[in-house]
């Protein structure tokens, strides 16, 4: 056999042979050898290639070692060694109902940091997702386990499999999950709703104790406010009464209905005026109660922010206390008794998230 450093020759020596010889049979003849020289190499370069892949592949990945899924009190556990530990055993727990491929490859990497790669493969060496359940994946009965360049068979036993490998089986096993949660939520509901009621009833009573002493103040702010607009609606009565008798004295007296009739129609007219300028500064109709409110508002923030009561921090004490109030008279209502843990704190996040109307947001 040639050597490969003699090869590249070849074709060189058939084309000076084919260009001393003008025979046409002679040319096609260096052609035809020089293709078949061409494809013998290449076929040469893609088997060199294949050999240095798949021994590469060979020496990443081990041999897989056989281990098996037990079941221990009821529950399959997975015995694995551990590469970190100088191939030390450890148990692992597995939990069909709860637990995903994920979980069982993050439980790993966290009780061996040597772990990089964990991932689970069917038979066939298709990659399963973080997301298929454990069940799922004890169901299949022989699956492979990869840590990092270790390949592991694992067999699951019999009884897990026998359990759900029929219809009768899965329909068993829906039972089994019904039952658990009716029985968990009969023996930890009323529990969980004495707790959340002390819980509440603590909270109240302490935003309660808070709120105390910020509504005595609240409420004597709230009459002297009070007091100031009844003074300011009184003098209003007064300027109205002292008008009315001015235009009767000049009327009937000083001077006639003649002279005092465009008076009193200009009067009247810039009281419209007035009307017409308080709506277009307090984008409101010129009403008494309105007008008393306003009067009532105004005079509150300022002479809160004068004696350093803090509004925003009252208002907040008064939503809480409501909020905890109503919350205690959901848990109290018949009509909620018996619903699952996760629909009453969904209530709870929906009722904590509705605005609070107070009474000073009405009195404003």
């Amino acid at each position: 056999q040639m050597p490969p450093s003699l090869l590249p020759r070849v074709p060189l020596s058939l084309l000076l042979t084919a260009s001393s010889s003008s025979s046409s049979s002679s040319i096609a003849g260096c052609s035809s050898a020089a293709t078949a020289w061409s494809s013998q190499r290449i076929r040469r370069s893609q088997g060199t290639l294949i050999k240095r892949f798949t021994s590469s592949r060979a020496v990443g990945i081990a041999s897989p070692t056989q281990i098996k899924v037990q079941f221990r009190n009821g529950v399959p556990t997975l015995t694995v060694p551990l590469p970190s530990r100088r191939e030390e055993p450890c148990l692992f727990p597995l939990r069909p109902l709860t637990e995903n491929v994920g979980i069982l490859c993050e439980n790993m990497k966290t009780e061996d940091r040597g772990i990089d790669f964990a991932a689970v493969y069917t038979n066939d060496g298709i990659r399963l997702s973080s997301s298929s359940s454990l069940e799922h994946v004890l169901q299949m009965k022989t699956f492979r386990l990869r840590i990092n360049d270790v390949l592991y068979d694992v067999t699951v036993e019999k009884p897990y499999g026998h359990v759900i490998s029929s219809d009768e089986g899965l329909q068993k096993m829906d039972g089994l999950r019904e039952t658990v949660s009716a029985l968990h939520a009969t023996l930890c509901l009323d529990e969980y709703k004495e707790e959340r009621e002390r819980r509440l009833a603590r909270a109240l009573e302490e935003a309660e104790s808070q709120l105390e002493p910020m509504e005595k103040e609240k409420n004597r702010i709230a009459m002297d406010c009070d007091a100031h607009a009844n003074r300011v609606m009184w003098g209003l009565f007064a300027v109205m009464g002292v008008q009315t008798g001015l235009f009767a004295r000049l009327t009937w007296w000083e001077y006639s209905w003649d002279i005092m009739e465009p008076v009193t129609y200009f009067s009247t007219y810039l009281t419209v005026i007035g009307s017409a300028a308080y709506y277009m500064h307090t984008k409101q109709s010129f009403e008494y109660p309105i007008a008393k409110n306003r009067i009532f508002t105004k005079r509150f923030h300022k002479k809160a922010v004068l004696e350093g009561f803090d509004i925003d921090r009252y208002m907040a004490m008064v939503g809480r206390v409501e909020k905890l109030r109503e919350e205690l008279k959901r848990l109290r209502d018949p009509l909620f008794h018996h619903l699952p843990i996760p629909t009453l704190e969904r209530f709870e996040e929906t009722l904590l998230q509705e605005p609070t109307t107070t009474s000073l947001d009405k009195k404003q």
